[in-house]
């Protein structure tokens, strides 16, 4: 058994991990996309808001979870 990062036995774990976070980017567009719609918000800025801040947000969430899960 090998112990390779794309092995057959973690790969329904790494599909589970992407399909959430690709759930969580999508409905953090939709939040930012209504809630900066009914506060005014022009469409350029609101796009481009909400097009960048979710893959920030996955981004932060997956540092996060590499710098706890490292080994010292």
């Amino acid at each position: 058994m090998s112990n390779a990062p794309l092995n057959g036995n973690n790969m329904p774990r790494i599909i589970t991990a992407g399909v959430i976070l690709a759930v969580v980017g999508i409905v953090a567009f939709i939040l930012l996309w209504a809630m900066m719609g009914s506060a005014g918000v022009a469409m350029l800025p609101r796009l481009l808001v909400s097009l960048c801040i979710p893959p920030a947000i996955i981004a932060a969430a997956i540092g996060v979870y590499i710098l706890t899960r490292s080994k010292s």
